[in-house]
């Protein structure tokens, strides 16, 4: 009796120590899940503030972009109106070339500025010939007032326009001059005289 007494006594202790070994174990299970439940919740908070962040930059750039494509419509819109004024411009210019042309039979082509002053690619004449130059309006250093320099453009003509040029022309007007500002009208006429001469 007393052996199966001992036997049943451990029987129980060992139940007693295994239910308690197995309580620890649902413990730690419990506890390990809470842990794991816990740290997905602070995951959950921390991508739902990030979400919450993003979406809000997403809207803020947003907002950018519209106000810069509204920005880029104003600008578009305001060089559209630039370039019509332009246009506009362009053509003018051309009607007071044309009239020039008319009046003096001088067309200007081309002006640009350098260091050295202002220039004009021009071409004078009339039915008889026509003189292609270069004129530039730049400072004299010497004498502090302004000097034309003329530079003939001889090869946009064939040598058959050259050979009745020389014939109208005085020799001089083949080589580049120079000469006071106020001497540009006696140098206007004498071309427009010399090129009005019929060639015999």
């Amino acid at each position: 009796m007393r052996g199966l007494e001992k036997l049943v006594t451990g029987r129980l202790e060992g139940v007693e120590h295994g239910s308690g070994v197995g309580m620890d174990a649902l413990t730690q299970y419990r506890n390990s899940v809470k842990e794991r439940l816990d740290s997905a919740d602070v995951l959950v908070a921390k991508l739902v503030h990030e979400n919450t962040v993003l979406s809000q930059t997403v809207e803020t750039r947003t907002q950018e972009v519209e106000n810069v494509r509204h920005q880029l419509k104003t600008l578009q819109n305001r060089v559209a109106e630039l370039e019509g004024r332009e246009a506009r411009q362009e053509e003018e210019i051309e009607i007071v070339k044309d009239l020039f042309e008319h009046l003096c039979g001088v067309r200007v082509h081309k002006s640009y500025e350098d260091d050295t002053g202002l220039w004009f690619d021009a071409s004078q004449g009339s039915r008889n010939g026509i003189m292609d130059y270069k004129l530039g309006f730049v400072k004299n250093e010497s004498s502090a007032g302004t000097e034309v320099v003329y530079v003939p453009l001889l090869k946009q003509r064939s040598s058959d326009e050259l050979r009745a040029l020389q014939k109208q022309l005085p020799g001089y007007m083949f080589d580049t001059l120079s000469f006071p500002l106020k001497s540009l009208y006696q140098f206007y006429s004498k071309m427009a005289r010399s090129l009005s001469k019929k060639i015999e």
